[in-house]
């Protein structure tokens, strides 16, 4: 039977990369949530277009608040994956 051997230390760099993921997709989630969109009056007001453009700003932000949100739990999902994976590993070592 061959055995292979597995690099906890590169599964501990895979876990900070991941946590860096994280963070920025949490700054990228809350910058979608918070810091996207124009001020109401910033083009106008009481002509149609004006009322389709924020519809579409609100549609769109909307959109890129839930794709953050997706990724970052699809991210923190994979992390605790290779946590749990990369544990047993090394509790197979001893």
């Amino acid at each position: 039977m061959q055995r292979y051997q597995v690099d906890l230390e590169e599964m501990d760099l895979a876990l900070r990369r991941l946590y860096g993921v994280i963070r920025r997709l949490e700054e990228a989630e809350s910058k979608a949530r918070y810091e996207t969109g124009l001020a109401r009056d910033s083009l106008g007001t009481g002509f149609d277009e004006a009322y389709e453009f924020f519809a579409g700003q609100a549609s769109v932000k909307t959109h890129l608040e839930d794709v953050a949100t997706h990724l970052r739990a699809l991210a923190e999902e994979l992390t605790r994956k290779l946590k749990w994976t990369r544990d047993a590993y090394e509790d197979a070592e001893y």
